[in-house]
């Protein structure tokens, strides 16, 4: 999800859902270029709030200079899946835009791709301590 007031967002999921937050990450900008599109900048804070089994949601922090080019709403769906590298097979069989994303960074599989005009985002895995210890050490988070 985009927000413009990302804090009140998270509170709410928070506060009213009852979700947990499961993690906070920088993310850079050339990676939301390529997966939503937005132009060139220096990235937004992603908060994840719930698990994999009931249900996650990531709200992106629009930056305020960003807010013309990224409205609220929803960004992308995100799917987690225990059978990566096939369902990863079959969107590119159906779509051609699929772009793996961190294909370098141990602990993390992730791609993109679009269908129906909507992004959609598969995630295979996600070790944050792994992500956090490559980025801590100067890789791409």
């Amino acid at each position: 999800m985009r927000s413009h007031s990302a804090s009140t967002f998270i509170q709410f999921l928070t506060d009213v859902v009852g979700m947990d937050v499961a993690g906070q990450f920088h993310v850079p900008g050339e990676v939301l270029q390529t997966t939503l599109g937005w132009p060139p900048s220096d990235g937004a804070q992603v908060t994840m709030l719930g698990s994999g089994e009931a249900g996650l949601i990531e709200v992106l922090d629009v930056p305020e200079h960003l807010r013309g080019a990224a409205p609220e709403g929803l960004a992308a769906l995100s799917f987690l899946t225990d059978d990566y590298d096939n369902v990863q097979t079959k969107a590119r069989a159906m779509a051609d835009d699929v772009t793996v994303l961190f294909g370098d960074m141990p602990g993390v599989d992730l791609f993109f791709c679009t269908m129906g005009g909507v992004p959609m985002e598969f995630m295979g895995s996600y070790d944050a301590d792994s992500a956090a210890t490559m980025t801590a050490s100067g890789g791409t988070p």
